[in-house]
């Protein structure tokens, strides 16, 4: 039998590697786990968008930025089904330590998951258009 050498990659193995300076424990969560999920999962968040915007009519086309805000700050924030499913993709990329520090401040982090992807969102308003 021949030597074989098994990788195994772990989900931080995967995540883009950013380096951010954080203040305290949350910061820290948010800039070593959060931010690197975010952005693995960019594409990903911005097709969730899209579907729930086709689904709701939504012409992201004809919208002007301040449309746009409008609607990422109360219509869509304001939709409990789509913001799970939102702040899901992210947790679903959580190691099992992630998760165990997650469920001690998850109220917490999941206001800062939301206003990241929110500003995610609407940075990528044009990108949006072009899909």
């Amino acid at each position: 039998m021949e030597n074989q050498i098994k990788i195994m990659l772990s989900k931080k193995d995967i995540r883009p590697k950013l380096d951010l300076d954080a203040v305290g424990e949350t910061e820290g969560f948010q800039n070593k786990t959060l931010r690197p999920i975010l952005k693995l999962q960019h594409e990903i968040l911005l097709l969730v968008f899209k579907t729930w915007s086709e689904k709701h009519r939504i012409n992201l086309f004809s919208l002007n930025v301040e449309r746009f805000n409008s609607i990422l700050e109360k219509e869509f924030s304001k939709n409990n089904v789509v913001k799970n499913q939102l702040v899901g993709i992210v947790i679903g990329q959580f190691t099992a330590d992630e998760y165990k520090e997650y469920i001690i401040k998850s109220s917490e982090y999941n206001k800062r998951i939301f206003n990241m992807i929110k500003k995610r969102l609407f940075d990528s308003f044009e990108e949006l258009k072009k899909k």
